[in-house]
């Protein structure tokens, strides 16, 4: 006697499968300095449209505003790139920033970032890039590192 259930077609799995979740893009950082000992970081991050021949991308820019020193505009790049994903998914006081590290590693310094989610059962994430030159926009794709499986899963709910 034949099995006459209906089977899944693989190939129809894996495309399905295969469709990314949507994902937040770094843009930009830039740090304006003030008189003093003040600065300014703006972060701009980008969703792609799900449909690029309606619309274009969608951009996020957050500033934050702060005292003038390596680590401390680093910090600032990481909470404005936390408050631009809060934008993008709607879900404000979702993540916090546990902290930012330069470490040697190797030839270079590598910039660390953890954050953890507030909602229950609480999630530590850490994101580590390279530095670069630009501390403020390493931090801030160090950030996108730590979150982005999180927010990817978020902006996939959205939709």
């Amino acid at each position: 006697m034949r099995n006459e259930t209906p089977t899944h077609d693989p190939m129809t799995d894996r495309k399905e499968a295969s469709t990314p979740a949507p994902r937040l893009r770094f843009v930009s950082a830039e740090t304006r300095r003030a008189r003093g000992s003040h600065a300014d970081v703006k972060v701009t991050l980008a969703l792609p449209s799900s449909d690029p021949e309606k619309e274009s991308e969608q951009l996020f820019t957050v500033e934050a505003s702060g005292v003038a020193a390596e680590l401390l505009e680093a910090r600032l790049a990481v909470q404005a790139t936390l408050d631009a994903i809060a934008e993008a998914t709607g879900r404000t006081d979702y993540f916090k920033l546990v902290g930012i590290k330069i470490v040697p590693a190797f030839d270079t310094r590598i910039v660390l970032v953890c954050v953890r989610t507030l909602e229950e059962p609480s999630i530590q994430v850490v994101g580590a890039v390279p530095a670069t030159g630009d501390l403020v926009k390493t931090a801030a794709t160090a950030t996108l590192d730590a979150t982005n499986r999180i927010v990817a899963g978020m902006l996939s709910e959205k939709e």
